[in-house]
């Protein structure tokens, strides 16, 4: 049975990690130093790499290649880094505290902390989600990480790095991932497109990238999605329309008919949208997306990476900025951020969606 492509492609190097370079270059200077900290706090958006990254430095940590010691280039062959990426090593441990968040898990781990390896030279816990255990298992975590015996080596990884104690915190390397850029995406599904053959634009790729919402994992399960969805190549509208998103064409034209005031226009293409199925919530959002970049476009000399942008759209965008004035389109801003509050506070979403 075949595997999902999020997991087929995760990274097992570090030079694989995409978009956090200022993480993997601590970590493999770390270990060419033999520096490696007994705890790491890895926080950082969904999707961004930290499991995998975690997963990178237990096989440096045991990988055959380093020959007793760390290495920066664990080969991903030798048998306890295929252990590893197949989760079956008996000195990694991986631990999901949103579904093991209680005291009686963490005192488990500590009533075998202290036990030597038994495959390889050292042992790793990654504690996912870190921030959903309870205080009574912060505590009992807090005590290994205030001894921790010199072969283990602790990697706490959390979305939500403010939820974590200062104990905690204070005695932890703490190391931020950032949210890739669209063009990190892009090119992680140029390579993964390629490699199984499947037939989709980069244009469509940017569409995908720019719905993942900076992360990779969904970017992945989006392609595969899709590929699954469609006989053959993989269309712009197939994406739109399995993602839910907006046609750029249409956010442009939206702009347009505010910009001129056109209150008839507003209507009937407020009815368009309606009569053809759009789900108004996402489209809201999409057109909060597009007048962020107009804002940016309209304030900038270079558009910053975070604009998902061919050539030819970036074009548009600046055509459009200057069209409208910064006032007017502050004040767009504002009236679509509301009209999101009224659709969340409504009574339900179809019976407030008209308030756009």
């Amino acid at each position: 049975m075949s595997i999902s492509l999020y997991r087929k492609y995760r990274p097992t190097a570090f030079e694989d990690v995409v978009g956090q370079a200022h993480i993997t270059r601590t970590l493999t200077n770390a270990i060419r130093q033999d520096r490696v900290s007994h705890a790491y706090l890895f926080a950082g958006p969904r999707g961004t790499g930290k499991t995998s990254t975690a997963k990178i430095l237990a096989m440096a940590l045991n990988c055959d290649e380093g020959h007793g010691k760390a290495t920066t280039q664990p080969d991903g062959t030798c048998p306890h880094c295929q252990a590893i990426r197949r989760g079956s090593s008996m000195d990694v441990l991986e631990i999901d505290a949103a579904s093991n968040r209680g005291i009686d898990e963490i005192r488990e781990i500590r009533d075998r902390v202290n036990f030597a390896p038994v495959e390889g030279r050292m042992k790793v816990y990654i504690v996912d989600e870190v921030h959903m255990l309870t205080p009574e298992a912060f505590n009992a975590l807090l005590k290994m990480l205030e001894e921790p015996p010199p072969h283990v080596v602790f990697v706490l990884a959390t979305t939500e790095p403010h939820k974590i104690l200062p104990t905690i915190l204070s005695r932890c390397q703490r190391l931020d991932f950032r949210r890739p850029s669209v063009q990190d995406i892009v090119r992680v599904l140029v390579s993964v497109a390629a490699s199984e053959g499947i037939d989709v634009s980069e244009n469509t790729l940017s569409v995908i990238a720019r719905a993942a919402a900076g992360s990779f994992r969904d970017a992945i399960s989006s392609l595969d999605q899709l590929s699954a969805y469609c006989e053959g190549a993989v269309t712009l509208q197939d994406a739109l329309a399995i993602l839910g998103m907006a046609e750029q064409d249409l956010l442009f034209e939206m702009v347009d008919v505010v910009e001129e005031r056109d209150t008839q226009g507003a209507l009937l293409f407020v009815e368009r949208l309606s009569q053809a199925g759009t789900d108004l919530n996402q489209f809201m959002r999409d057109l909060l997306g597009h007048l962020r970049d107009l804002y940016v476009v309209q304030h900038t000399v270079e558009p910053p990476e975070s604009i998902a942008a061919g050539q030819e759209h970036l074009d548009g965008l600046r055509s459009q900025a200057n069209r409208i004035g910064a006032a007017d389109l502050v004040a767009f801003i504002d009236l679509v951020g509301e009209a999101q509050r009224s659709v969340r506070q409504g009574p339900t979403p179809d019976s407030s969606s008209s308030s756009c």
